[in-house]
């Protein structure tokens, strides 16, 4: 069962607040520095490393000598996202200090930080020693030979970078606390996105310490961005809402809901004017007792993708496909092949525009930290996708890389990473590469049916066929506007509507390699 355990995090007794960039640190008095220890202590042991951090990090200042004090601030540092790299001297103080007895696993944990320092070459020397130290019977727990991989991987791959180029969103969209999941439709003029912010519903704070999740969302064009909203009581509530993904119109959205009503599963939320509705179960094939922590529907609306971890499984959380026909019933799901899923995690799936290149975060696979986001192409429907690859670095970082949004021309991404231009946490970037990160890049054809009247058509029946005759495409028109998106490769195309009172209407396309965006109106005759 899924629970959710709601815990507020120790009081200090001194009024202190955890900061990426801190001025001089003030020691503590004697008396101080004992009862503020101890409340450090109790903190660390609940695991919300963000409030002991900032306690250590004075305790450090007042007795810098004390190898206790500088592996339980190395351990702080290597379990939140303000500076993972920032442990290695704390640690290094811990493992050399002349002491009768060492931190447990002070030499992993030592390890551990100079992977994120950038330091392979010593992230492998400690992993080997650590090993000796142990006499070759390690914890599984630890995970040993998969932060080996990581390292060696992440000696590799950082050795060559994609040309990149990020933007921070800034104050109007980031906030001090995580800002992850990035979620679009073709247009990249609507991002989703998922936030632990504080002013979320409800207020409420989790085991962790952080603040339980909501959707938000900011609008832009080419010359300006609106500060980010939040998406409202159809979709969040006092508990835990994350988007998992929206359809190529942006209408529909796949949303990650846990509370007391909901236990860790997948619900869908259509637009209604301008707000979403209430978001409604998928079914009872979603409500299990896994956890399905990410989810996409293809454009054509007939195949699903999702990340799963079923009861009993050996492998950690995997993706999963089902498919439907015209009815609503989704079939039974079906594990992806080895060639995608691994010993570790996958989740996260997002299928693209083209409806063939899967994008996935994955701890194996060539992960150079944590979870990596690869690529998989689809050659044919009636085979298995091809084997991943990793987007590269700076993409993918030393820390979890969970998701992405990529825009119909394959150059402008939207990430979620921790950086040094960070408010604090993860916080969104928008992401220009000089080379497209698909294969083939895609038009983006932003359409609306307009009825005789000059009105939006709303509901009705989009086909987009090519030179052929053969649909590419089939959808429907948003119901509140009449708009449709759709992202097709270069090449002639028709756009047909049909509609059971209006009739029908038609237009013909050309999308061209160099042209990103076309916006084209099709009437009703």
């Amino acid at each position: 069962m899924k629970k959710i355990l709601i815990l507020l995090a120790v009081v200090l007794p001194f009024s202190m607040m955890a900061q990426t960039k801190s001025p001089v640190i003030r020691p503590y008095s004697a008396d101080e520095a004992k009862e503020n220890k101890k409340y450090a202590d109790e903190n660390i042991k609940l695991t919300l490393y963000n409030q002991a951090l900032p306690i250590y990090q004075r305790l450090q200042v007042t007795s810098p000598n004390d190898a206790e004090i500088n592996f339980k601030l190395g351990i702080c540092y290597l379990n939140t996202n303000i500076n993972k790299g920032a442990a290695v001297p704390y640690l290094e103080y811990a493992a050399n200090a002349n002491t009768k007895e060492k931190p447990k696993d002070v030499t992993f944990e030592l390890a551990k930080a100079y992977h994120y320092a950038g330091l392979y070459d010593k992230a492998l020397e400690h992993y080997e020693k650590f090993r000796m130290e142990k006499k070759g019977v390690v914890d599984a727990k630890l995970k040993l030979d998969q932060w080996i991989a990581w390292s060696t991987n992440a000696k590799t791959i950082t050795a060559s970078t994609v040309e990149a180029t990020f933007m921070n969103l800034g104050k109007g969209v980031n906030s001090p606390t995580p800002d992850y999941r990035p979620v679009m439709g073709a247009a990249d003029t609507v991002i989703y996105f998922s936030s632990k912010r504080k002013g979320n519903t409800g207020g409420v704070t989790d085991d962790l310490g952080e603040i339980t999740s909501d959707v938000y969302f900011f609008t832009q064009n080419d010359t300006s961005r609106s500060k980010a909203k939040n998406a409202g009581v159809g979709v969040n509530t006092a508990f835990y809402e994350e988007c998992l993904s929206v359809n190529p119109s942006g209408d529909k959205m796949l949303v990650y809901r846990e509370g007391p009503d909901a236990n860790g599963d997948i619900y869908i939320s259509e637009l209604s004017g301008k707000t979403f509705a209430p978001a409604v179960s998928l079914g009872k094939a979603f409500i299990t007792k896994s956890l399905e922590t990410g989810a996409t529907i293809s454009p054509d609306g007939m195949t699903m993708y999702f990340a799963a971890e079923a009861e009993g499984s050996k492998t950690g959380k995997d993706i999963w496909r089902c498919t439907r026909t015209e009815s609503t019933t989704w079939s039974k799901p079906e594990r992806l092949s080895d060639v995608i899923n691994t010993s570790g995690d996958e989740d996260n799936p997002i299928i693209w525009l083209d409806g063939k290149t899967l994008f996935f975060s994955s701890t194996g696979h060539t992960s150079i930290g944590g979870y990596d986001i690869f690529r998989a192409v689809l050659k044919d429907s009636r085979e298995d996708f091809g084997k991943p690859e990793n987007i590269g670095y700076p993409l993918n970082s030393l820390y979890d890389d969970l998701s992405m949004a990529l825009t119909a021309d394959g150059r402008t991404l939207y990430l979620s990473a921790v950086r040094d231009s960070g408010l604090g946490d993860y916080d969104l970037y928008q992401v220009k590469t000089t080379t497209p990160v698909v294969a083939s890049p895609m038009t983006w054809i932003c359409g609306k049916a307009i009825a005789q009247t000059g009105g939006p058509a709303k509901g009705a029946i989009v086909i987009v066929t090519n030179v052929t005759g053969a649909t590419v495409a089939q959808m429907e028109s948003n119901n509140a506007t009449g708009r449709f998106d759709i992202a097709v490769p270069p090449g002639e195309y028709k756009i047909s509507l049909r509609h059971a009172k209006l009739g029908k209407g038609e237009a013909s396309v050309s999308a061209t390699a160099d042209v990103p965006k076309l916006v084209v109106d099709v009437k009703f005759e």
